[in-house]
């Protein structure tokens, strides 16, 4: 018996140490702030975003303190000392943002030697030079991919005509197809979806506009015998045939019936006329305008 109780405790640790490990993965994943799955563009981006805004912030500030003028020529002016960088640089990651650290700290160095040598009037331009052109993680706009390819442009020079985006734009990831948007196709966003008709504006950008299939026929209505209701990009069909209307087939069959009276009596004329507007009734409760 003692045997077995060792045998089954041990078990049991076996079952608690496989669980911890298959949910370590899981629960390090889950962890606030743990954003290894972001595209580095992203990351760059939001770095970029916070640095711009912290070095325009601080641009009017000084050391502080009580004796600021001796700061200001000891340490060489407060705009290029490593204290305002300091202030910069802690508020543009916060403590649960751990990619955001980490990408940070990995390009310190190139931020630290930018910041001494360009002027103030670059701050702008600083998400070009550090995410395009320093780490590499992003493209210009209209390009993807690891090489920044040019993505599919339309006649009107907009990426996808204007009317879908480009896998991966901006970033070295993707394939650079075109999702289009709703009513959209082909491979640059310049084609209508069936049941859309195509237009060109004055500013040369494609429009697709719904067709009423219920009214584009006047003759047939595409639902034939049943009421027709237009929907965007096509149509449904619904109601009962006009044939199965008591007030409508009542009408049909008696002018059929005259017809056939005033043809019996040999009076052409009143019959031709009784005809077309037995056959022009037929056409208006088919088509569902009466």
């Amino acid at each position: 018996m003692p045997m077995m109780t060792t045998m089954s405790n041990q078990f049991l640790l076996f079952l608690c140490f496989l669980v911890i490990l298959l949910c370590l993965p899981c629960s390090t994943f889950m962890m606030p702030g743990n954003f290894m799955n972001v595209d580095p563009c992203i990351t760059c981006k939001a770095i970029s975003e916070k640095f711009v805004e912290g070095y325009k912030k601080t641009a009017g500030s000084n050391f502080g303190g009580g004796n600021t003028d001796w700061e200001e020529k000891k340490l060489k002016g407060y705009a290029k000392s490593e204290t305002r960088l300091i202030e910069i640089m802690e508020n543009t990651c916060s403590k649960s943002e751990s990619q955001c650290s980490g990408f940070l700290e990995k390009y310190e160095d190139q931020i630290e030697e930018w910041y001494q040598s360009s002027s103030s009037n670059l701050i702008d331009d600083f998400y070009k030079w550090f995410c395009l052109d320093t780490t590499k993680v992003c493209c210009p706009e209209g390009t993807f991919g690891k090489n920044c390819r040019r993505c599919p442009y339309g006649d009107n020079g907009r990426v996808c005509s204007g009317n879908g985006n480009c896998d991966g734009d901006g970033k070295r990831t993707g394939n650079g197809r075109c999702n289009c948007h709703n009513k959209y196709r082909g491979t640059n966003c310049s084609e209508c979806q069936s049941g859309y008709t195509k237009s060109i504006d004055k500013d040369n950008q494609v429009r697709c506009t719904d067709i009423d299939e219920c009214h584009s026929n006047l003759i047939l209505s595409p639902c034939v015998l049943r009421k027709c209701n237009n929907t965007d990009g096509g149509y449904e069909c619904f109601g009962e045939p006009f044939y199965r209307e008591a007030p409508k087939l009542g009408t049909l069959i008696a002018l059929t019936a005259t017809f056939l009276i005033l043809l019996y009596n040999d009076m052409q004329a009143l019959a031709s006329l009784t005809s077309i507007i037995t056959s022009l009734l037929t056409i208006a409760f088919a088509t569902n305008l009466l």
